[in-house]
């Protein structure tokens, strides 16, 4: 999926085949003030001011504390931005906007935001990434209140879409009792595949930062019946043994190749016979490829974790290498640029 400069009218569109748009400019500041815009409209309230209908900006800066004139310009930016609407000088949510920017939205993507206030720190050390090829460990240094809070509602949010088509394609064994879900957070991928496949429980493993939130979003999301939590470390924990399905979900991105397959090893002896392991992960395009969204999400894991988002190959060569069997490479349409690899014990 691309992103960039599109044109609106014939003009727009006779400059751009012309040459005359300045497209540095364009993609540096439009996509700079969208992306802050949309940060700035959750935080300060902007879209929830608008949630019970039309309001001017004088109404919506009253109703929020706001100064009238910016709360403008930000509402007009959004506007552009196609998650509010316009109509003479009052202000409504768009139906992008009321499906993902306000809390409770069929699909909202607030927390996400929020989170994007601390990718957006992040980001300020990619010429230091570039220098010296260290990123920034941010599960190692994440620090501030609230932090962990709203990562992991960030990506609750981003399992929604994806928990369905992860759950449907997804070979478990008849009877499975057991899934491992491996830094699993929230673990609504897990609670996905067990309401599947009854009577299926899942444990999730991760840190021991993480466990308040994460049990809380259980709770929130209703999975609390299905997921059950256990701090640790992946790289040192023991992992439970007998498991139907070891689950690794967006996960491997963040480790080096030796770690990913050190991790793929434990899974395999944790595994009951005919045990499915899972990955699933944004796909890096083979170097050879045309480049696509993937060299991006490349770029951005390996800042947040000096690693690196890798291939369904990839993945698959180091199931073989741990001695998995029954390999499969799936890409769902509905899901693009995502990757899903399965293997099967092959104890089993």
């Amino acid at each position: 999926m691309k992103y960039g400069a599109i044109p609106e009218n014939l003009l727009e569109s006779l400059a751009l085949a012309a040459g005359k748009v300045p497209l540095p400019l364009v993609d540096a500041i439009y996509s700079l003030m969208k992306a802050r815009g949309l940060m700035a409209g959750v935080r300060l309230g902007v879209f929830e001011a608008l949630r019970e209908g039309p309001r001017t900006a004088a109404e919506v800066a009253a109703a929020r504390g706001l100064d009238t004139e910016c709360t403008g310009l930000l509402l007009r930016m959004l506007a552009f931005s196609g998650y509010v609407t316009q109509k003479g000088d009052r202000f409504t949510l768009s139906k992008l906007g009321r499906r993902s920017m306000v809390k409770g939205a069929s699909m909202e993507m607030w927390g996400y935001l929020e989170w994007n206030y601390t990718q957006w720190d992040f980001v300020a050390h990619l010429e230091d990434l570039v220098r010296t090829g260290r990123g920034v460990e941010f599960h190692q240094t994440m620090t501030a209140p609230g932090q962990w809070a709203s990562y992991q509602r960030g990506m609750l949010e981003v399992a929604r879409f994806v928990a369905p088509i992860l759950a449907a394609r997804v070979p478990v064994r008849r009877g499975a009792r057991r899934l491992l879900d491996v830094a699993g957070a929230h673990g609504l991928l897990g609670a996905a595949i067990c309401r599947r496949h009854p009577p299926m429980r899942s444990l999730v493993l991760d840190l021991p930062q993480a466990m308040e939130s994460a049990r809380e979003l259980a709770r929130e999301e209703g999975i609390a019946d299905l997921v059950e939590h256990r701090a640790g470390d992946v790289h040192s924990t023991d992992f439970e043994t007998d498991n139907d399905v070891v689950l690794l979900a967006n996960i491997l991105h963040h480790f080096q190749p030796a770690a990913c397959r050190a991790i793929l090893h434990r899974a395999l002896v944790s595994m009951a016979p005919s045990g499915t392991v899972a990955i699933w992960e944004i796909e890096r395009p083979k170097s050879t490829a045309p480049v696509g969204a993937g060299d991006g999400a490349a770029l951005f894991f390996r800042l947040t974790s000096t690693a690196s988002c890798y291939s369904g190959d990839e993945y698959a060569g180091w199931l073989t290498e741990a001695g998995f069997t029954k390999i499969r490479i799936q890409r769902p349409a509905l899901s693009p640029g995502s990757v899903l690899v399965t293997g099967r014990s092959s104890h089993g």
